[in-house]
Formats: C-alpha cells, sequence, structure tokens
C-alpha cells in the first residue's frame, strides 16, 4: 500500500519527460536523440532513489506511516520521504511536470511552424493525437498543482478535481479506442514536408534487371499472386519455384532490388489498392485480409513503410 501511495511521485516524475522526448522523434524523425538528452532523466532518477528507502522500510514502519495518513491526508507533505525532504518531493515534480508538457506542446507548435502546411496535412491525424496526448499531461499537472495547494492549505484532496482528471483521462482512452485513425499511428507516421506519396503503380515492385530468370518469377507472382497467401514464406515460395531459397533470395536482390518480406508485402499493398473501388461493400479488415495479411498491425506497419502515410490518408488523397 505504501509502495502505491508513492508511486505517482515517482510517474510525475518520469511521465512528461519521456512523453517530450516521445514526441521530439515524432515531429522530428531525422533527428536523433543526442547523448545530453538524457541528463532530462537526473531529476526523475533522484526521486526514484530518494524515495526508495521507504519502499523497503519493515511492516511496523510501514503501518506507522499509513496509519497516520489514514488520519490526515496531508501527512505525506509532512513526512520525510526516504532521502528527499518531504516538502520538495510532490510540488517539484508537479512544477517539473507543467513544465515539460508547456514544452512538449511548444515543441508540437514550432514543429508545425517550421516545416509548413503540407507538412501539417499529412500528418494531420499523428499532430491530433500528439496534441491531445500532450495536453491531457499539461492539464493533469495543472490540476496536480491546484490538488496539491488545496492539500497543503486546506487539508482537502478537493473531489472535483479527481473527477475532472478522472473525465479526462476516459475522454482520452474512449478517443483512443474508438478512433481507428489513431492506433494507426501508434507506429509513428511522421513525414518530412518534402516527401510526397507515391501512385497506386509505383507501389507495385518493377523489375530492374530482366534475365530469363527474373522474368519467370516476375510472371509467377502476377500470375499465381501467391503473395495473398497468408503463410507464404521464402522457403515456400522457393520451393515452387524448384530452386534453393539462397538462391531465390539473391535472385529477389538483383531482379527488384528488395528484400523477400518487402516484395511480398508490396505486392499485398498494391493488391489491397487495387480493390479500392469497392471498399464499400465490405469492411476494411476483409480487404486486409483478403490481401494476404496476418493481421491489421501488420498490414499498417507494412503500409506506412512502404507507402510513407497511413491507409486512410492515403485513400482520402488519391480520390482527389
Amino acid at each position: 500500500m505504501l509502495f502505491l501511495l508513492r508511486t505517482p511521485n515517482i510517474i510525475r516524475a518520469f511521465l512528461p519527460i519521456v512523453l517530450f522526448l516521445y514526441v521530439r522523434s515524432m515531429v522530428h524523425p531525422q533527428k536523433k536523440i543526442q547523448g545530453f538528452m538524457w541528463f532530462h532523466f537526473i531529476f526523475p532518477v533522484s526521486i526514484l532513489i530518494g524515495l526508495f528507502p521507504d519502499l523497503i522500510l519493515s511492516a511496523a514502519e510501514k503501518t506507522v506511516i499509513l496509519d497516520h495518513y489514514y488520519q490526515k491526508n496531508n501527512y505525506f507533505i509532512n513526512t520525510p520521504s526516504g532521502w528527499i525532504p518531504a516538502g520538495y518531493v510532490q510540488p517539484v515534480s508537479i512544477v517539473v511536470g507543467v513544465i515539460y508538457g508547456a514544452l512538449t506542446l511548444l515543441t508540437i507548435a514550432q514543429a508545425k511552424r517550421i516545416y509548413g502546411l503540407n507538412y501539417v496535412l499529412m500528418n494531420k491525424q499523428s499532430l491530433l493525437w500528439l496534441n491531445l496526448l500532450s495536453a491531457t499531461v499539461f492539464l493533469y499537472f495543472l490540476l496536480q498543482l491546484y490538488q496539491y495547494l488545496n492539500l497543503f492549505v486546506n487539508n482537502s484532496f478537493d473531489p472535483p478535481s479527481q473527477i475532472i482528471k478522472c473525465v479526462i483521462g476516459i475522454f482520452l482512452f474512449s478517443y483512443f479506442i474508438s478512433t481507428p485513425n489513431v492506433q494507426e499511428n501508434m507506429d509513428g507516421c511522421i513525414l518530412p514536408k518534402e516527401k510526397g506519396m507515391p501512385s497506386v503503380g509505383e507501389i507495385l515492385p518493377t523489375l530492374l534487371e530482366k534475365s530469363p530468370e527474373s522474368k519467370a518469377l516476375s510472371t509467377y507472382l502476377s500470375e499465381s499472386k501467391c503473395f495473398l497467401e497468408e503463410d507464404l514464406d521464402l522457403s515456400a515460395l522457393a520451393k515452387s519455384l524448384e530452386m534453393s531459397s539462397v538462391k531465390l533470395s539473391k535472385l529477389i536482390k538483383q531482379a527488384y532490388g528488395m528484400s523477400f518480406a518487402e516484395l511480398i508485402n508490396r505486392f499485398r499493398i498494391h493488391h489491397f489498392l487495387s480493390q479500392r473501388e469497392s471498399f464499400t461493400q465490405y469492411t476494411l479488415e476483409t480487404y486486409i485480409y483478403q490481401s494476404g495479411f496476418a493481421n491489421r498491425s501488420t498490414f499498417y506497419a507494412a503500409f506506412k513503410k512502404y507507402v510513407g502515410v497511413n491507409p486512410s490518408f492515403y485513400l482520402k488523397e488519391i480520390k482527389r
């Protein structure tokens, strides 16, 4: 129980910093996380180390702390927290959360301004989700700050702010599970402004080297449509072509300039998009599975990797 009461302080210390670095890597994918940025974690790690002694107290000592806590809600504010002065742990971590929450929102706004309207359009859903997530964290810490001040002054938890935090959390979670576009963006799909989208024809792999073996491979793939088989692998395709897996892997690299997995996924994605005129007849999942993908996650990851944007955005844009 004591661990559960101390855990919020640890989470408050890590959460906004992790979010800030995550958002930065999303909006600036071309910029790697530099070594000095790990210094952001000095504060939360210090909190973790500082609170650790409280987490390994004897049962009797923990009972005393909990008994006092139940008698007076602000007991933790006036009680030592490991090696850290009690009055500093919660307020400082909350202030850090507010600062990093604001910094995260500023990072998103700056990226939108730097990369321009095309960048914003192509990453509309991703940026919306990042803004919602960052704004939620920022508002959470603002409410925490208000709640702390109320607890310190009036010795009250202030139920309204607790309710508001719960409602915000429920709203964000509901938005996530009810919006497929958000789920598509969880793997990341932030694109540089200069990167355009390939046409449906450009997604289909083309032969780079037209030897008899390469042409035979291309013909077999086009006619048999073996890539629509969910369990197709390199050895199965090699067996169908009566050659070794090693030879087939080299042939694919020479003929198409890509790996077996990329070749098959691009054929599958092209097949998926070739059915786009009839998408209203069945659910999107039906066409995903009919194209040879085992599940939505595999499809989304492959689509974003080889096409560059999310399926929903691509389908919307090619209709224009």
